[in-house]
């Protein structure tokens, strides 16, 4: 059993200020957590990381992403890097998601 889960505060006020269901809200909160604690200021999780993490299918973090897309609070990039495929950096259009 894996004993380091984390957590996040949930302010149900900024949540549905955003529209945001709680899955979408908490990715949000796991991808601007990783933008302004990591050494880059992007979300470079792969899909199997944040599922993982989550504890949430790809296919629920694709609808997820394209969501958080629509409603401009990420931006996605990715660029082909060669024969090694594809590289994809998100961006949080936040510095910080109110708690």
């Amino acid at each position: 059993m894996d004993n380091n889960k984390g957590f996040i505060t949930i302010n149900f006020s900024t949540m549905d200020n955003l529209n945001l269901s709680h899955k979408e809200f908490i990715v949000l909160k796991y991808i601007d957590s990783m933008c302004t604690t990591g050494v880059q200021n992007y979300c470079f999780a792969s899909n199997k990381t944040m599922c993982s993490t989550l504890n949430i299918t790809q296919r629920t973090l694709y609808r997820i992403l394209n969501r958080l897309e629509e409603k401009r609070l990420i931006t996605r990039k990715t660029r082909s890097i060669g024969n090694d495929g594809k590289e994809r950096r998100i961006f949080s259009n936040h510095s910080q998601v109110p708690k």
